[in-house]
């Protein structure tokens, strides 16, 4: 059940390994469900989470060494999520568009989440790479 401090609603959630992306996907649709979010804004919310672990996994091996930490909060002004992972540095700001991989849609993805989210901050350090998103909701 998300937490309830401060009037903000929020989960975390820690994934790893070859399950990484599923469970991701699975808790933050139990998430979005839990705040009752409008059908179309869900999707959209389960879409961003699993394009960027998606990259996440495909630029850094999700084996069991790979860890990505998701933080899902309600705000006033949308859903704000960050992911965390101890991988190679993936910036989606400075992505390409067009990726090496047109048998999967050659960037359609970060594309998506670029229009559906405002990208906050990427940062890469000693520690990982950290990345904070706004959606913004339907009626927001």
């Amino acid at each position: 059940m998300p937490s309830r401090e401060s009037g903000e609603v929020r989960k975390r959630i820690h994934v790893a390994g070859p399950t990484a992306l599923g469970d991701a996907i699975a808790s933050t649709r139990r998430f979005g469900l839990e705040l009752e979010l409008r059908a179309r804004d869900l999707a959209r919310l389960c879409i961003v989470v699993e394009e960027l672990i998606t990259n996440l996994c495909e630029h850094g091996v999700c084996e069991t060494e790979r860890e990505i930490k998701l933080e899902l909060v309600r705000l006033p002004s949308g859903l704000g999520l960050v992911f965390e992972d101890n991988g190679a540095p993936f910036d989606p700001r400075t992505a390409s568009a067009t990726d090496d991989m047109p048998q999967r849609g050659g960037g359609a993805g970060l594309r998506l989440v670029k229009a559906w989210s405002e990208i906050i901050r990427y940062e890469s350090g000693d520690d990982g790479n950290r990345l904070e998103l706004l959606l913004a909701l339907s009626g927001d």
